[in-house]
């Protein structure tokens, strides 16, 4: 006999499988594709030239959980006769989940030594209509100081810090997504100032600009590079004879 407890417990079990079902994704966002960073990525940006380097932090390192997240890792030196030399750090992973999401600078900087001095949310005008968010850092060691300015990419979203990349993540999952992502970090070492930032920004701007406009999804998400891609159209088109 099938008593109303029966009833109301079958229902709330009901009720959460759905709920669980809701938020169980099931379909990949792969941006980046078959891409390979390093192919993606010139040589030459703007007025900077990729040199050999070593002198870099890094958000991985072997048989980590970091090593498990990231697939693709790009670090290239950049250097130019007129704009601070910039080191340049791609971290790609074709999977983010609560197992394995992008970590962030602050994070990988403290844990080699680093202390985060300075943080706070930015913007770069990379055409008119085409704003990329990001993060501007300063991360100080006994031996040197580097002014950072980096960005993330997580499926569409842009989030400029934890609890939106968080939040942002959860909302794909919800719509049955496992996005990929990607951290962009731009970094010198020098004193921080605004002037110093506003070259990392100028470098952020000429990378994108450099990379074929069927590739920019792959850093900047889908809907940023359409405005970029319509802006950079439009102004060749105002441009032309």
């Amino acid at each position: 006999m099938v008593t109303r407890r029966d009833v109301i417990l079958s229902g709330g079990m009901a009720v959460a499988a759905a709920g669980a079902f809701a938020f169980t994704p099931r379909r990949e966002l792969n941006l980046l594709g078959d891409k390979q960073l390093d192919k993606l990525v010139p040589l030459k940006i703007g007025s900077w030239s990729q040199q050999p380097s070593s002198a870099f932090v890094l958000p991985k390192t072997e048989g980590s959980l970091s090593d498990r997240l990231y697939n693709q890792l790009l670090t290239r030196l950049y250097q130019s006769d007129q704009m601070v030399p910039v080191m340049l750090v791609m971290a790609y992973g074709a999977t983010q989940n609560d197992q394995l999401q992008l970590h962030r600078p602050e994070v990988c900087y403290t844990a080699v030594g680093f202390q985060i001095v300075g943080s706070a949310a930015a913007s770069v005008e990379l055409a008119p209509g085409a704003v990329l968010p990001v993060r501007e850092l300063a991360a100080k060691s006994d031996s040197r100081i580097e002014p950072i300015l980096y960005w993330t990419r997580i499926g569409d979203d842009l989030p400029t810090d934890g609890r939106q990349q968080r939040s942002m993540k959860l909302a794909q999952s919800m719509r049955g997504y496992i996005p990929d992502g990607i951290l962009v970090r731009i970094s010198t070492v020098a004193e921080p100032s605004p002037e110093v930032f506003a070259q990392l920004g100028v470098f952020a701007r000429e990378l994108l600009m450099s990379i074929a406009p069927a590739n920019r999804q792959a850093l900047i998400g889908r809907p940023l590079a359409q405005q970029l891609n319509t802006a950079a159209q439009d102004g060749a088109a105002t441009k032309a004879p």
